[in-house]
């Protein structure tokens, strides 16, 4: 870095300190005025010169002080003054600064090793807004956001820094998906540090909320492998983790259907004990996709399978069900095509009526083909 390029920077962090300042220091210098007709304050404006008792003239305004915006939110956050007004303001005011100077200003306080907690619990708004538990996820956060906006690396840059010391379950859950963002097609990293993170004992053992939402990445790997250690999450003793495997399992299964169906057909004793819901990981079958119907057909003329598990599927075959939420990485599935669907249902059971491929199933089907040609 030149000498012009500094320069630049610290006079770019200058005025990046005296926005935000006045932002939040004005929004906090709100005297109150005469009552309002309707009852309400009228604010007088922060700066405003008052005039002297005795004098009636003027005074001079107050300087706005000069702190840098991050220090000085963080301030905030530990004498405990700070509101959500103040978070969002710091966000806004990053996010519309010059995006070299903003990723400055983050990789250097993040570096401090400082932070505070915001009195937020990580989760995910409408839209995908993340409300962030502490000063250090909520700038992880806005930096992932400028460079996926501008196409820089500085975040995945970070993040895999991030991703070799577990400091912060919340942390590695915002570096994965800044990883994500810039490098998607780092689906091995990204499952191999998912894999970590889901078997880290003392994460495990109390998963905060960022960890939950990081079950997110798994379905955005697409890797099937997962099927194994999402079954078994299944069963752990923490409710939130449980929930959490079964809504990963269950979108992985969607997004990624033929690989989790052959993984489950070549793993016959993954979800033996919990038949019903193995059912429904197979209905998510597009049987307009060979491949797709081809494991269909081997798991129903598996013999480990019983016939009330094979009808459960078949009911659930037309219109399987869906997680539809605002996730960490992954965007909503999109809307089924159901005629199509349907269509290449019907020709399937046709198919397998005439060939008496499953005569065990033959009421199932049969009733499957009827009630679908009524629809």
């Amino acid at each position: 870095m030149n000498n012009r390029e500094r320069l630049l920077i610290i006079v770019g962090t200058v005025v990046l300190a005296v926005s935000l300042a006045m932002m939040i220091v004005g929004s906090r210098l709100q005297p109150k005025g005469p009552a309002a007709p309707n009852g309400s304050v009228t604010p007088i404006p922060a700066n405003t010169p008052k005039p002297d008792a005795q004098t009636g003239a003027a005074k001079k305004a107050p300087a706005v002080p000069s702190a840098n915006p991050i220090d000085q939110l963080l301030a905030l956050l530990e004498n405990g003054t700070a509101t959500e007004r103040d978070l969002e303001a710091l966000k806004r005011l990053l996010l519309a600064t010059d995006p070299a100077l903003a990723t400055a200003a983050i990789r250097d306080f993040l570096a401090t090793g400082r932070d505070a907690r915001t009195g937020l619990d990580f989760a995910l708004r409408p839209g995908g807004e993340l409300a962030a538990p502490t000063l250090r996820v909520l700038l992880m956060d806005v930096l992932g956001r400028i460079t996926k906006r501008d196409g820089t690396d500085s975040a995945a840059k970070l993040a895999r820094e991030t991703l070799e010391k577990k400091d912060s379950a919340d942390e590695w859950a915002i570096a994965l998906r800044n990883v994500a963002w810039s490098e998607p097609a780092a689906t091995a990293y990204l499952a191999a540090k998912a894999r970590e993170m889901l078997t880290f004992a003392p994460w495990r053992a109390a998963p905060t909320s960022g960890m939950i939402e990081a079950f997110d990445v798994i379905v955005f790997t697409k890797d099937a492998s997962f099927t194994a250690d999402l079954a078994s999450a299944q069963s752990d003793p923490n409710e939130q983790l449980r929930h959490a495997a079964d809504v990963a399992l269950d979108r992985l299964a969607a997004a990624s259907p033929l690989d989790v169906m052959s993984y489950l057909n070549a793993h016959p004793t993954t979800l033996a004990e919990r038949p019903m819901l193995r059912a429904d990981y197979f209905a998510k079958a597009d049987l307009a996709q060979p491949g797709q119907k081809t494991a269909l057909e081997f798991y129903l003329g598996r013999p480990d399978i019983a016939d009330a598990e094979k009808t459960k599927l078949l009911k659930a075959l037309a219109t399987p069900a869906a997680f539809v939420s605002d996730n960490l990485l992954t965007p909503p599935p999109p809307e089924p095509d159901d005629a199509a669907r349907e269509h290449a249902i019907l020709a399937a059971t046709h198919e397998w009526l005439i060939g008496k491929r499953f005569p065990a199933l033959e009421t199932q089907l049969l009733q499957l083909q009827r009630r679908l040609a009524r629809e």
